[in-house]
C-alpha cells in the first residue's frame, strides 16, 4: 500500500486528474479486480496478513464506488447500488471465510463491471482504454449508463 506522497506515481496523478466521472469509475473497479489477483497470491503464499490489507482496499474501492451512485432521479441508482452493497457484502464474507471460491466470483463480478465501463468509455470515444476484451456483454445498457456516467464522484480511497 502507499506509505507516503513519494510513493505517489505521477503518471497515474495526471491521469486521475485529467480523466473523466466515467473513466474513474472504470479504473477504480479494474483496480479492485486486480487486487482480487495480489489476494489470491497472497493467501497462496501464506501471507494471510497481507491478503487482508488488501481486501480492505478492496472494501475501501467498493465503499466509493457505491458513494458515488447518489441520483435518486435516475431508475437504475439504486439497482446499481444494490449490486455494490452485494459486492461489499461478499468481500466481507471472502474476509472472514478466505474462501478462494468467492474471490474468484467477486473477481469475475468486478471483470464483468471493468468491461461494462470499458465499452461505455469506448463508445463515447472521449477516454482511450487498453482493450482487455473484444467481446460486447451488455451493449443495450450503454443508453443507461450515460444517465449515470456524469453523477457525483470522487477518487479519495
Amino acid at each position: 500500500m502507499l506509505t507516503g506522497e513519494s510513493d505517489i506515481n505521477p503518471y497515474l496523478q495526471q491521469e486521475v486528474m485529467s480523466a473523466s466521472p466515467a473513466r474513474l469509475r472504470w479504473m477504480l473497479i479494474q483496480r479492485a479486480t486486480d487486487l482480487c489477483g495480489i489476494v489470491s497470491q497472497h493467501w497462496r503464499e501464506g501471507r494471510h496478513c497481507e491478503a487482508s490489507q488488501w481486501l480492505l482496499r478492496i472494501r475501501e474501492i467498493l465503499g466509493e464506488l457505491l458513494d458515488g451512485v447518489k441520483d435518486e432521479s435516475n431508475p437504475l441508482s439504486a439497482t446499481i447500488a444494490d449490486f455494490y452493497l452485494f459486492l461489499l457484502q461478499l468481500s466481507a464474507e471472502i474476509e472472514r471465510t478466505q474462501a478462494v471460491d468467492r474471490l474468484s466470483v467477486l473477481r469475475d463480478l468486478l471483470q464483468i463491471e471493468a468491461d461494462t465501463w470499458r465499452l461505455y468509455l469506448e463508445k463515447q470515444g472521449s477516454d482511450s482504454i487498453p482493450a482487455t476484451h473484444s467481446v460486447p456483454l451488455f451493449p443495450h445498457f450503454f443508453g443507461a449508463l450515460d444517465a449515470v456516467a456524469d453523477g457525483s464522484f470522487s477518487f479519495e480511497v
